[in-house]
């Protein structure tokens, strides 16, 4: 009789880099020559997405549930800092922007605790949770013209979005290859309350 074990021991073990082709190489010299017209390939995003999945593990504690979600996630295309659709609209209303393991582990929190609830009690408890009063119908119809731009967000400024999470990705490794990562984080939080560039012009 064959036991969970052997089961266990016999099932196929996930592997970052078998997430994109083991031929493909990524056209550095293209890239630093023109990153801003740079066509970005079905592979190099898959490689991208792969390298940015092996920072991640290494960097952040997480259950083996957690990384095989988060690696289903990714295989299926998406980045980790990439939030997946949630059941519940206030786990995207945050700055920064959740990724994929914020929400993942937030719609399994909330599912625990409103459990048997009643949608009334839900709704009063996700009130609480976000700290958000009762809201008045003001505040209701403001909530459904935001929920309603995001829905209708053209595809073409969400690739927009897409290439430059791209460009940041690659940046990164470029950054990582050269050694000089840390002083770049030292650098960004070192002038984390500055003002961005044409931020008022926004």
């Amino acid at each position: 009789m064959k036991t969970a074990k052997t089961h266990r021991n016999k099932r196929k073990k996930s592997d970052i880099h078998s997430l994109y082709p083991q031929d493909h190489r990524f056209d550095r010299q293209a890239f630093e020559a023109d990153p801003e017209n740079y066509v970005f390939t079905k592979e190099d995003i898959a490689y991208g997405n792969a390298m940015e999945l092996e920072r991640y593990e290494m960097e952040t504690p997480m259950t083996p549930s957690e990384k095989r979600a988060l690696r289903r996630w990714v295989a299926s295309g998406h980045s980790v800092m990439e939030p997946p659709p949630s059941r519940y609209a206030c786990v995207h209303c945050k700055t920064p922007p959740p990724g994929f393991l914020e929400v993942y582990r937030t719609d399994r929190e909330l599912d625990a605790a409103t459990k048997g609830m009643s949608k009334g009690e839900k709704i009063r408890y996700l009130q609480e949770y976000t700290g958000l009063p009762i809201g008045s119908d003001e505040e209701r119809r403001s909530r459904e013209e935001n929920a309603l731009l995001h829905k209708e967000t053209p595809d073409k400024a969400k690739e927009t979005i897409q290439k430059l999470r791209r460009e940041l990705c690659y940046t990164w490794m470029f950054l990582m290859e050269e050694g000089l990562f840390q002083d770049a984080e030292e650098f960004v939080k070192s002038r984390m309350d500055e003002p961005t560039p044409f931020e008022d012009e926004w």
